[in-house]
Protein backbone atom coordinates (compact mmCIF):
# COMPACT_ATOMS: atom_id res chain seq x y z
CA UNK A 1 0.00 0.00 0.00
CA UNK A 2 1.43 3.15 -1.07
CA UNK A 3 -0.85 6.07 0.04
CA UNK A 4 -4.40 6.32 1.86
CA UNK A 5 -6.71 8.74 2.80
CA UNK A 6 -7.81 6.75 5.57
CA UNK A 7 -8.10 8.16 9.30
CA UNK A 8 -6.97 5.29 11.00
CA UNK A 9 -4.37 2.60 9.90
CA UNK A 10 -4.58 -1.01 11.88
CA UNK A 11 -1.98 -3.73 11.39
CA UNK A 12 -3.62 -6.78 11.81
CA UNK A 13 -1.94 -10.26 12.76
CA UNK A 14 -5.79 -11.47 12.01
CA UNK A 15 -4.74 -15.18 11.67
CA UNK A 16 -3.72 -17.75 14.43
CA UNK A 17 -2.40 -20.48 12.18
CA UNK A 18 -0.19 -20.74 9.13
CA UNK A 19 -0.58 -23.42 6.45
CA UNK A 20 2.98 -23.16 5.61
CA UNK A 21 6.52 -24.44 7.91
CA UNK A 22 8.78 -22.42 6.56
CA UNK A 23 12.34 -22.74 7.76
CA UNK A 24 13.35 -18.67 7.34
CA UNK A 25 9.82 -18.22 9.06
CA UNK A 26 10.16 -14.84 11.86
CA UNK A 27 7.61 -16.24 13.57
CA UNK A 28 8.95 -18.65 15.99
CA UNK A 29 7.54 -21.18 16.76
CA UNK A 30 5.36 -20.72 13.23
CA UNK A 31 2.30 -20.15 14.73
CA UNK A 32 -0.48 -23.49 14.72
CA UNK A 33 -4.16 -23.89 15.28
CA UNK A 34 -4.29 -20.52 17.93
CA UNK A 35 -7.15 -17.63 18.01
CA UNK A 36 -7.98 -15.60 15.04
CA UNK A 37 -10.20 -12.46 14.94
CA UNK A 38 -13.43 -12.52 13.92
CA UNK A 39 -15.89 -10.43 11.61
CA UNK A 40 -17.31 -8.95 14.84
CA UNK A 41 -14.20 -8.28 16.56
CA UNK A 42 -12.76 -6.44 13.42
CA UNK A 43 -16.50 -4.76 12.89
CA UNK A 44 -16.26 -3.76 16.61
CA UNK A 45 -12.43 -1.58 16.09
CA UNK A 46 -14.16 0.10 12.87
CA UNK A 47 -17.27 0.80 14.97
CA UNK A 48 -15.39 2.26 17.36
CA UNK A 49 -13.12 4.65 15.63
CA UNK A 50 -15.89 5.60 12.54
CA UNK A 51 -14.39 7.24 9.50
CA UNK A 52 -12.62 5.41 6.85
CA UNK A 53 -9.30 2.97 8.14
CA UNK A 54 -6.87 1.01 6.32
CA UNK A 55 -6.17 -2.70 7.38
CA UNK A 56 -3.11 -4.10 6.69
CA UNK A 57 -3.13 -7.97 6.97
CA UNK A 58 -0.09 -9.12 7.61
CA UNK A 59 1.58 -10.89 10.66
CA UNK A 60 1.67 -14.07 12.65
CA UNK A 61 -0.36 -16.76 10.50
CA UNK A 62 -1.90 -16.30 6.54
CA UNK A 63 -4.97 -14.11 6.50
CA UNK A 64 -6.73 -16.69 4.54
CA UNK A 65 -6.16 -19.38 6.61
CA UNK A 66 -7.67 -17.48 9.64
CA UNK A 67 -11.11 -18.10 8.61
CA UNK A 68 -13.13 -20.99 6.83
CA UNK A 69 -14.36 -19.94 3.02
CA UNK A 70 -18.20 -19.95 3.99
CA UNK A 71 -17.29 -17.03 6.75
CA UNK A 72 -16.95 -14.57 3.57
CA UNK A 73 -14.25 -12.61 5.94
CA UNK A 74 -12.59 -10.67 3.11
CA UNK A 75 -16.04 -10.14 1.27
CA UNK A 76 -18.01 -8.95 4.37
CA UNK A 77 -15.04 -6.33 5.47
CA UNK A 78 -15.22 -5.01 1.95
CA UNK A 79 -18.54 -3.93 2.61
CA UNK A 80 -17.26 -1.27 4.99
CA UNK A 81 -15.49 2.29 4.35
CA UNK A 82 -11.78 0.73 4.29
CA UNK A 83 -8.73 -0.06 2.17
CA UNK A 84 -6.80 -3.26 2.45
CA UNK A 85 -3.80 -4.47 2.23
CA UNK A 86 -3.12 -8.45 2.27
CA UNK A 87 0.53 -9.57 2.53
CA UNK A 88 -0.63 -13.61 1.78
CA UNK A 89 1.54 -16.99 0.87
CA UNK A 90 -1.36 -17.79 -1.54
CA UNK A 91 -1.69 -21.45 -1.05
CA UNK A 92 -5.37 -20.36 0.05
CA UNK A 93 -7.67 -17.38 -1.07
CA UNK A 94 -10.94 -18.30 -0.14
CA UNK A 95 -13.98 -16.19 -1.43
CA UNK A 96 -11.23 -13.69 -3.84
CA UNK A 97 -11.94 -15.14 -7.28
CA UNK A 98 -15.63 -14.31 -6.72
CA UNK A 99 -15.60 -10.78 -5.20
CA UNK A 100 -17.26 -8.71 -7.14
CA UNK A 101 -14.74 -5.53 -9.81
CA UNK A 102 -16.53 -2.94 -6.76
CA UNK A 103 -14.72 -4.89 -3.47
CA UNK A 104 -11.36 -5.93 -5.40
CA UNK A 105 -10.80 -2.47 -5.75
CA UNK A 106 -10.81 -1.46 -2.15
CA UNK A 107 -7.85 -3.95 -1.98
CA UNK A 108 -4.85 -1.25 -2.45
CA UNK A 109 -1.96 -3.69 -2.08
CA UNK A 110 -0.91 -7.27 -2.47
CA UNK A 111 2.13 -9.35 -1.30
CA UNK A 112 2.29 -12.59 -2.54
CA UNK A 113 5.14 -14.41 -1.95
CA UNK A 114 6.35 -17.68 -3.28
CA UNK A 115 7.36 -20.03 -0.68
CA UNK A 116 8.76 -22.50 -3.27
CA UNK A 117 10.20 -25.33 -0.70
CA UNK A 118 7.44 -25.26 1.19
CA UNK A 119 4.36 -25.68 -1.89
CA UNK A 120 6.16 -28.19 -3.23
CA UNK A 121 6.69 -30.19 0.13
CA UNK A 122 2.76 -30.19 0.62
CA UNK A 123 1.64 -31.11 -2.75
CA UNK A 124 0.95 -27.54 -3.63
CA UNK A 125 2.16 -26.09 -6.55
CA UNK A 126 -0.71 -26.65 -9.01
CA UNK A 127 -3.11 -24.66 -6.75
CA UNK A 128 -0.56 -22.21 -6.15
CA UNK A 129 -0.19 -21.78 -9.55
CA UNK A 130 -3.88 -21.45 -10.52
CA UNK A 131 -4.15 -18.96 -7.14
CA UNK A 132 -1.13 -16.82 -7.71
CA UNK A 133 -2.63 -16.09 -11.73
CA UNK A 134 -6.15 -15.36 -10.56
CA UNK A 135 -4.50 -12.87 -8.35
CA UNK A 136 -2.60 -11.60 -11.00
CA UNK A 137 -5.03 -11.05 -13.44
CA UNK A 138 -7.63 -9.62 -10.90
CA UNK A 139 -5.25 -6.45 -10.89
CA UNK A 140 -6.98 -3.00 -9.21
CA UNK A 141 -4.94 -2.42 -6.99
CA UNK A 142 -2.16 0.40 -6.78
CA UNK A 143 0.83 -1.81 -6.07
CA UNK A 144 1.78 -5.63 -6.30
CA UNK A 145 4.90 -7.28 -5.05
CA UNK A 146 5.67 -10.98 -6.37
CA UNK A 147 8.31 -12.04 -4.52
CA UNK A 148 10.36 -15.25 -3.01
CA UNK A 149 12.56 -15.74 -0.12
CA UNK A 150 16.25 -16.45 -1.41
CA UNK A 151 17.36 -18.20 1.96
CA UNK A 152 20.64 -20.13 2.76
CA UNK A 153 18.66 -22.87 4.12
CA UNK A 154 16.94 -23.62 0.73
CA UNK A 155 20.43 -22.85 -1.35
CA UNK A 156 19.82 -25.98 -3.41
CA UNK A 157 16.30 -24.85 -4.93
CA UNK A 158 16.91 -21.60 -5.54
CA UNK A 159 17.15 -22.08 -9.44
CA UNK A 160 14.57 -24.51 -9.46
CA UNK A 161 11.92 -22.30 -7.45
CA UNK A 162 12.46 -19.44 -10.46
CA UNK A 163 12.31 -22.44 -13.43
CA UNK A 164 8.97 -23.21 -12.20
CA UNK A 165 8.10 -19.31 -11.41
CA UNK A 166 9.26 -19.03 -15.37
CA UNK A 167 7.20 -21.72 -16.81
CA UNK A 168 4.01 -21.42 -14.81
CA UNK A 169 3.78 -17.44 -14.23
CA UNK A 170 6.01 -15.65 -16.15
CA UNK A 171 5.51 -16.96 -19.85
CA UNK A 172 1.35 -16.63 -18.95
CA UNK A 173 1.21 -13.61 -17.06
CA UNK A 174 4.21 -11.60 -17.60
CA UNK A 175 4.40 -10.59 -14.21
CA UNK A 176 8.25 -10.08 -12.62
CA UNK A 177 9.97 -11.20 -9.27
CA UNK A 178 11.25 -9.89 -6.49
CA UNK A 179 13.81 -11.97 -4.95
CA UNK A 180 14.30 -11.08 -1.30
CA UNK A 181 17.52 -11.43 0.19
CA UNK A 182 17.36 -13.50 3.47
CA UNK A 183 20.66 -12.11 5.52
CA UNK A 184 20.64 -14.57 8.34
CA UNK A 185 23.43 -16.85 8.29
CA UNK A 186 24.17 -14.97 4.75
CA UNK A 187 28.10 -15.68 3.32
CA UNK A 188 30.14 -14.06 0.08
CA UNK A 189 29.37 -17.25 -1.77
CA UNK A 190 25.41 -16.53 -1.58
CA UNK A 191 25.59 -13.47 -3.02
CA UNK A 192 28.03 -14.61 -5.94
CA UNK A 193 25.23 -17.50 -6.32
CA UNK A 194 22.43 -15.13 -6.44
CA UNK A 195 23.91 -12.72 -8.75
CA UNK A 196 24.02 -15.08 -10.91
CA UNK A 197 21.00 -16.29 -10.58
CA UNK A 198 19.57 -12.29 -11.05
CA UNK A 199 21.76 -12.40 -14.54
CA UNK A 200 20.50 -15.87 -15.47
CA UNK A 201 16.80 -14.84 -15.11
CA UNK A 202 17.07 -11.22 -15.55
CA UNK A 203 14.13 -11.17 -17.42
CA UNK A 204 11.59 -11.94 -15.08
CA UNK A 205 13.63 -10.50 -11.64
CA UNK A 206 12.71 -7.24 -11.74
CA UNK A 207 15.40 -6.53 -7.95
CA UNK A 208 16.79 -7.68 -5.50
CA UNK A 209 16.25 -6.77 -1.78
CA UNK A 210 16.70 -7.03 2.01
CA UNK A 211 14.25 -5.47 4.46
CA UNK A 212 15.84 -2.32 6.17
CA UNK A 213 12.73 -1.04 8.36
CA UNK A 214 16.16 1.07 10.35
CA UNK A 215 17.09 2.63 6.70
CA UNK A 216 14.00 4.87 6.13
CA UNK A 217 14.71 6.99 9.79
CA UNK A 218 18.71 7.32 8.93
CA UNK A 219 18.79 10.66 9.61
CA UNK A 220 17.86 10.00 13.46
CA UNK A 221 15.67 12.54 14.24
CA UNK A 222 12.82 12.50 16.41
CA UNK A 223 9.58 12.14 14.70
CA UNK A 224 5.83 12.56 15.98
CA UNK A 225 3.90 8.87 15.82
CA UNK A 226 0.21 8.42 15.47
CA UNK A 227 1.18 4.72 17.15
CA UNK A 228 -1.90 4.27 19.88
CA UNK A 229 -4.12 7.30 18.69
CA UNK A 230 -4.40 6.55 14.60
CA UNK A 231 -2.12 3.59 14.19
CA UNK A 232 -2.31 0.44 15.80
CA UNK A 233 -1.28 -2.95 15.78
CA UNK A 234 -3.70 -6.07 16.23
CA UNK A 235 -2.60 -9.45 17.58
CA UNK A 236 -4.92 -12.80 16.70
CA UNK A 237 -5.64 -12.99 19.89
CA UNK A 238 -7.50 -9.17 20.05
CA UNK A 239 -4.38 -7.57 21.86
CA UNK A 240 -4.25 -4.31 20.45
CA UNK A 241 -1.04 -2.12 20.65
CA UNK A 242 -0.23 1.11 19.55
CA UNK A 243 3.46 -0.30 19.12
CA UNK A 244 5.08 -3.15 20.77
CA UNK A 245 7.91 -2.10 21.00
CA UNK A 246 7.88 1.60 23.16
CA UNK A 247 5.99 0.32 26.32
CA UNK A 248 3.91 3.47 27.03
CA UNK A 249 2.10 2.10 23.75
CA UNK A 250 1.82 -1.44 24.56
CA UNK A 251 -1.89 -1.50 25.86
CA UNK A 252 -4.96 0.08 24.00
CA UNK A 253 -7.23 -2.73 24.76
CA UNK A 254 -8.62 -6.14 23.63
CA UNK A 255 -11.02 -6.54 19.95
CA UNK A 256 -12.24 -9.82 21.33
CA UNK A 257 -13.56 -8.41 24.90
CA UNK A 258 -14.41 -5.03 23.28
CA UNK A 259 -11.75 -2.77 24.89
CA UNK A 260 -10.02 0.45 23.18
CA UNK A 261 -8.80 3.11 24.95
CA UNK A 262 -6.82 5.38 21.62
CA UNK A 263 -4.40 8.03 23.05
CA UNK A 264 -5.79 11.34 22.40
CA UNK A 265 -2.07 12.87 21.11
CA UNK A 266 0.93 11.75 18.59
CA UNK A 267 3.74 10.45 20.71
CA UNK A 268 7.36 11.81 20.47
CA UNK A 269 9.43 9.12 19.63
CA UNK A 270 13.48 9.36 18.95
CA UNK A 271 13.81 5.11 17.86
CA UNK A 272 11.90 4.69 14.67
CA UNK A 273 13.69 2.12 12.85
CA UNK A 274 10.74 -0.61 13.38
CA UNK A 275 8.13 -2.06 10.73
CA UNK A 276 5.44 -0.51 11.88
CA UNK A 277 7.69 2.31 11.47
CA UNK A 278 7.93 1.55 8.06
CA UNK A 279 3.84 1.18 7.27
CA UNK A 280 3.08 4.50 8.83
CA UNK A 281 6.12 6.39 7.28
CA UNK A 282 5.61 4.89 3.69
CA UNK A 283 1.08 5.82 4.38
CA UNK A 284 2.11 8.94 4.79
CA UNK A 285 0.76 9.28 8.42
CA UNK A 286 4.54 9.95 10.11
CA UNK A 287 5.29 13.49 11.31
CA UNK A 288 9.07 14.99 11.94
CA UNK A 289 9.45 16.86 15.48
CA UNK A 290 7.93 19.82 13.70
CA UNK A 291 4.62 18.79 13.10
CA UNK A 292 4.79 18.38 9.31
CA UNK A 293 4.34 15.25 7.27
CA UNK A 294 7.47 13.48 6.43
CA UNK A 295 7.60 12.26 2.67
CA UNK A 296 6.85 8.52 2.23
CA UNK A 297 9.02 6.05 0.77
Amino acid sequence: MVSTDADFIFFMSSSGHCSLDCTYCIINPIVKHQLSLTIADINYLLDTVGGKSALLFSGKGDFFTGYRKGENLLSNLLERNVDVALDINGVIIQEFPSLPDHKVEKIKHINLTMHYTQILNKNALSIWKENAKTLIKRQKWESFLMNTIMSPAEEDFWEEALSFYEENIFKETGQSIVLIRDTLNWEPSFEAKLDSLRNQFSYLVSETREVNFAKMFEDGSDVLCPAGKEYFRVWNDGKIEGCPYISELTDCGNAKIRTFSPRKSLFRCNQPRYCDCSHIKRLGKMRDSNSRLMESM
